[in-house]
């Protein structure tokens, strides 16, 4: 009672008994219906049910019996934008080696490929067959996805299990001499959105220099620099005369800024922030290597301290002009396409 209280809950009854003698609007050619290579088959069993598509045969073995009834064709179902129909062996494809196997397909509707020839439709295909005593889904799956066309139409697996094993009882595919088949049809498109990330190592030039006059006089906040191009990128530098953060009050805080970074980059710079030293080429420099995004900058809120930047014995302040520039070394730029 147990067994069949599972069996009469199952979604597998809630499908029509298919009457013998139905025929389908769809009609399939007769010739050869490549299955390819199966040495990639994958054959196991599982609990969750088929999502595309699912065929219930009642009297199945009546069905198999019936003369001139070498197969079936489902109505059309769809998937991934075009249509298809399940198409069943009862005992076997025999111009596929499948004498005696229970054969299942699948082709693509050639109405939807006539205006482009040269298409090629990729998916991947799940054949699937119900076994009520395990309550489980023998599945058939190959590796690779499958290619169907106007002149390549049908896929499948001419030899699942045996028509012998099928009908008998003992092994629970049959259930009050019904057969339950399924079908999972993914199409996978080609790939329209990638990217590309590399290193930058051949600069055009790698030197932005910013000279900055009457510096003594500087009374905001911080000061941007023009927008300069190195890398392929928009730049800036932000300068904060009196200082930013823990550099406030005590030193000259230096940022580079990237200008031009969409949300979700990420970008790494490897690169030498100075000030010029305008009388003996000492100049005063320090590097800055990191990962960034849009919401972050390069640089030190103490860059440099106010005493070494006004000690007249070094080059760094000359006639109240500051030079401050950035040599670039690494650089990553990602490539978005389309962009």
């Amino acid at each position: 009672m147990l067994k069949m209280k599972k069996i009469l809950h199952h979604p597998w009854n809630q499908l029509r008994f298919l009457k013998l003698g139905t025929t389908s609007s769809i009609s399939v050619t007769d010739s050869k219906i490549s299955s390819g290579e199966l040495s990639d088959r994958r054959e196991f069993k599982r609990k969750q049910e088929p999502s595309t598509y699912c065929l219930k045969i009642g009297d199945f073995v009546k069905f198999a019996d019936s003369p001139n009834n070498e197969r079936y064709v489902s109505r059309p179902f769809a998937s991934g934008g075009y249509n298809w129909t399940l198409i069943v062996y009862p005992k076997g494809n025999k111009n596929e080696d499948g004498e005696g196997m229970l054969s299942l397909y699948v082709e693509i509707d050639n109405s939807t490929l006539v205006n482009n020839p040269q298409k090629t439709v990729l998916a991947e295909v799940k054949f699937f067959i119900y076994n009520q005593k395990e309550d489980v889904y023998l599945t058939y799956q190959e590796t690779d996805a499958k290619s169907f066309s106007l002149f390549k139409p049908f896929w499948g697996q001419p030899r699942t299990k045996s028509y012998g094993d099928i009908v008998n009882l003992g092994y629970g595919y049959l259930f009050d001499g019904q057969l339950a088949i399924g079908v999972d049809v993914f199409v996978t498109n080609t790939f329209m959105q990638w990217e590309a990330f590399r290193f930058t190592y051949d600069f055009h030039h790698r030197l932005y220099t910013w000279p900055i006059s009457k510096f003594s006089t500087l009374d905001k906040e911080f000061y941007v620099s023009d927008k300069f191009e190195i890398g392929g990128r928009s730049w800036t530098l932000k300068l904060y005369p009196s200082g930013d953060g823990d550099g406030e009050g005590n030193s000259v805080s230096l940022y580079l800024v990237p200008a031009d970074v969409i949300p979700y980059e990420r970008i790494y710079l490897r690169a030498k922030l100075r000030i010029i030293d305008q009388k003996d080429s000492k100049h005063f420099e320090r590097q800055v290597e990191f990962w960034a995004n849009r919401t972050n900058s390069w640089g030190f809120q103490k860059f440099v301290s106010f005493s070494d930047l006004k000690n007249t014995s070094t080059g760094l302040l000359v006639n109240d002009v500051l030079k401050v520039q950035v040599a670039f070394e690494d650089l990553s730029k990602t490539k978005y396409y389309p962009e």
